[in-house]
C-alpha cells in the first residue's frame, strides 16, 4: 500500500492486515509535529483517550496511549466505519 492510498484510512477504526499475516484492529494516524513523518497505532478507545489528552496538552498520557508503527508492514486495510 502506498502512503497516498493509505492516508484515506488515517484516524478511522480499521482492520489492518500485516505482512506476517496478523490482523489488528485499531486506528493509525500520521504525526508530523517533530519535523518528520511518523505513524502511530492505538485501539479505538485508546485513540479517543489520546485525542482528549492531546486537547488538554497532557503529553505524558499521549505518549502512553500511542504505539509507533511502520506502515510499510501493512498490506491491507479495511475501514470499519459505515
Amino acid at each position: 500500500m502506498g502512503i497516498t492510498e493509505f492516508s484515506t484510512y488515517y484516524h478511522k477504526p480499521c482492520k489492518f492486515k500485516m505482512k506476517g499475516g496478523k490482523e489488528v484492529y485499531g486506528v493509525i494516524w500520521e504525526d508530523r509535529s517533530n519535523g518528520r513523518s511518523e505513524h502511530y497505532f492505538a485501539s479505538p478507545g485508546e485513540y479517543k483517550a489520546y485525542r482528549e489528552a492531546k486537547q488538554l496538552n497532557d503529553i505524558a498520557t499521549c505518549e502512553k496511549l500511542k504505539l509507533k508503527v511502520d506502515i510499510e508492514e501493512v498490506v491491507n486495510a479495511e475501514c470499519l466505519e459505515a
